[in-house]
Order: structure tokens, then sequence, then C-alpha cells
């Protein structure tokens, strides 16, 4: 990967300045890269940032940021021309940024309440954006979903810090309870950590500690044949 990933030694920064060492024109649109970014593409269930790139004869809206073949994608609309080398500034909506922040840390930790609540349950998937879920293969009676809400929000009382890293598979493999099988071996990941409880591979982007979170409310929680869903929310 070309661009250094400001995001995750910085996740509070709200605006950067750096150049461009990739464009591609797609129609009325660019696929802009930069040689350092803020900007957190879509992945992990987190949804990509929003926000602006302006340089200094124009500005434009980031309208989605993804990776392809390895390379983060920022593409954009603008009303001039982008050459290699441009200086560019990027600005980040702080709101929609921070609001999935929290989302995605409140996933991680409804996750570890509840594995301290029921034994067995094996993760499926999960997703941390406007429709935030978890799902897991194992049965789980519905009556339980007040007392999971509860127990979540005992743990943001607690003010618990969040810490991410990077991370090798066999340290995952070490620390982490569930490391999935398809994870590449060859590469540096990332990992999850909320106070004590046991770390997660993840490659999001996160709060400081688990205050910051707010309030988590469950949805609802859905059992099925072998499996259940659960749908949460937060507030604050």
């Amino acid at each position: 990967m070309k661009t250094k990933q400001v995001y995750y030694e910085s996740p509070y920064l709200k605006s950067l300045t750096g150049k461009v060492i990739g464009v591609e024109e797609k129609g009325n649109l660019f696929n802009v890269i930069l040689d350092q970014t803020i900007f957190y593409p879509e992945g992990g269930g987190q949804p990509s940032d929003r926000g602006v790139l302006s340089s200094k004869n124009w500005s434009a809206k980031v309208l989605y940021v993804h990776t392809i073949d390895g390379e983060i994608i920022h593409q954009i609309s603008p009303d001039g021309e982008i050459k290699i080398n441009d200086a560019m500034e990027s600005g980040l909506d702080w709101n929609w940024r921070y609001k999935y922040m929290k989302i995605h840390s409140a996933g991680h930790l409804v996750h570890d309440t509840l594995m301290t609540m029921i034994k067995g349950l094996k993760p499926i998937r999960g997703s941390h954006g406007k429709k935030a879920f978890l799902e897991y293969e194992g049965n789980i009676e519905a009556s339980l979903k007040g007392d999971l809400e509860k127990n979540a929000n005992d743990a943001i009382n607690k003010n618990l810090p969040i810490i991410t890293k990077e991370a090798t598979y066999d340290e995952l493999a070490k620390e982490c309870q569930f490391v999935l099988p398809n994870l590449p071996k060859d590469k540096i990941l990332r990992m999850i950590k909320i106070g004590d409880y046991p770390a997660m591979p993840d490659g999001g982007v996160h709060v400081k500690s688990t205050k910051e979170i707010g309030k988590i409310w469950i949805i609802n929680l859905t059992p099925e044949e072998g499996k259940v869903i659960i749908r949460y929310g937060v507030s604050g």
C-alpha cells in the first residue's frame, strides 16, 4: 500500500495536507490515491468516511473511500484538473466519523459482554453501519435481551480503555478467542482490546474508551434455527 494510514495512528485528526500520487478518471468521477490519508475506507462492517478534498483551485466532496488491489481510493467529482504531486487538503466529516467509531466500538463491547454471559457461541458476521447487527452460531434465549443491554451499559460506565494496534497473525492466534481462518498470514493485521476482555481481530477505527460510546440499546435479539441475530444502536 502506497498510502500512509493516518486514521489509525491519529483517529481524532480532522484535517491533513497531502499530495496526489495516483489519479484515474472514471466517467464524471476521479479515483484519487494520496500519499497519506485520514479517510477510513469502507471495511470490517464500518462505512467509509465522508468529507472534502481541496486543491488550490477547487473543493470536492469525498463520495466514497474504498480499497482496490491494496490501494486506498478516494472517489470525488472535482470541478478542476487533478495532477500527480498536487497538494491536497483533506477535511473530515467529523460527526459522521465519530458516529461510526462509537457504533463500531459498541459492537465489540456487546460481543465481549455476550461472551461472558453465554458460552459456546461462534461469531459469524457483523455490521457496524446504519443498521448495526451481530450474528452468531448457537442458541440464545430472547429473554436475555434486557440483561445483555444492562451488562453492556454497565461496562460503558466503567470507562474501560479501548486499545487498537497492529499484530501479526501469530499474535492474533495467541491473544484472541476467535480468529477467522481466511485472514492473511503474511501481512500485518490489527486487533482491538477493551479493558480486560480478550482481544479480537479488527481493522476499524474506534473511540478511546467505553465512556465515549454513550448508551447502547439492544433493538432486538432474534433466535433462529441454530443462530441468533442481535441488532443494536447507540445514543448520546
